[in-house]
């Protein structure tokens, strides 16, 4: 308590100094000549690319947990481990990631970076919104915009040099930030040969491409009839019928359909409704009649979690 309102009082005396001080230093920067695709092709890189021990903070709501963030590349393989500073949380590794590997979200963003009129960038629009500090690194802005209400919006600060994201605000259409990631520091300056963490858990990764899932979808009894346009199906979960997770490059958007779970007088105990923590939602309908409920989750408004869930149907056996 203490430490906090010393922090508190410093704010309260040097604060206006400081905002005054900061302005000249950001307009000093010099605006990047890049598009706001150049950055984002280079920013879908630079953080598997690179070796660098970064402490984050992940704020949803009112809640803010912190992280240190350790990532290498050996011989073709990323290494990563992610530490909990705070909370009970359990620290997760991830070891030998082939940097080759192909990620849906990136792999749509790059594929349509020469003709702004395709594929992504006909549902957001890009602007590059000058310069910022980050983690005491110089940082472009980039603002996302969705171009129709079944997406929400992003702000963006890129490493000036590197590309690495640094800041991520996740917004509704009204602007307010729902989740938000931010560097608080980054030391790109670790060998390759740098310690994971002792005892952490280990991350199995699966090498999932963009349409192949597609092969499975002929096989399910289930599909959604509406998915917004632009969402492209990413991979299946399971060879069963589990679930179907769909991207547009940056929004990731599952749908689940699970066993129905009915009362003791056989009604069926799912409720329809949606729940939202940040910027991630999910919604749940009952179908009774197929035996079955659904349930759709993701980074998406409300209003398409909702609209995939209710447009679910059946082929008839």
């Amino acid at each position: 308590m203490i430490l906090r309102l010393a922090i508190v009082a410093m704010g309260l005396m040097f604060g206006s100094a400081y905002a005054l001080s900061l302005e000249p230093e950001l307009a000093s920067l010099e605006p990047s000549a890049e598009t706001g695709s150049d950055l984002l092709n280079k920013m879908t890189h630079s953080h598997r690319e690179l070796n660098y021990r970064a402490i984050v903070s992940y704020q949803v709501g009112d809640q803010l947990s912190s992280y240190r963030i350790t990532h290498t590349v050996r011989d073709g393989k990323e290494f990563e481990s992610l530490e909990s500073l705070d909370g009970s949380h359990q620290d997760l590794v991830y070891h030998g990631h082939d940097v080759n590997c192909v990620h849906p979200g990136p792999q749509l963003i790059r594929l349509f970076g020469g003709d702004e009129e395709q594929g992504f960038y006909r549902y957001y629009d890009l602007e590059v919104k000058g310069a910022a500090r980050v983690a005491g690194r110089e940082a472009i802005n980039l603002m996302i915009r969705p171009r129709d209400v079944y997406r929400l919006g992003y702000k963006l600060s890129l490493d000036k040099e590197t590309g690495l994201l640094l800041r991520s605000d996740i917004v509704n259409q009204q602007g307010k930030v729902l989740e938000r990631f931010q560097y608080v520091m980054l030391n790109l300056n670790i060998s390759a040969d740098e310690p994971v963490v002792e005892d952490a858990k280990e991350v199995q990764h699966r090498d999932n491409k963009v349409g192949d899932a597609a092969l499975l979808v002929s096989q399910r009894t289930w599909r959604p009839n509406w998915i917004p346009a632009g969402f492209t199906l990413a991979q299946s979960e399971n060879n069963d019928e589990a679930g179907m997770t769909y991207t547009d490059g940056l929004a990731v958007m599952s749908v689940f359909v699970e066993p129905l779970i009915k009362a003791a007088d056989g009604s069926p105990a799912i409720i329809e409704g949606g729940m939202r923590r940040g910027a991630s939602v999910s919604y749940t309908v009952a179908f009774a009649e197929q035996g079955s409920f659904a349930t759709v989750v993701g980074e998406v408004p409300m209003l398409t979690a909702k609209q995939v869930a209710k447009s679910l149907s059946w082929a008839a056996q």
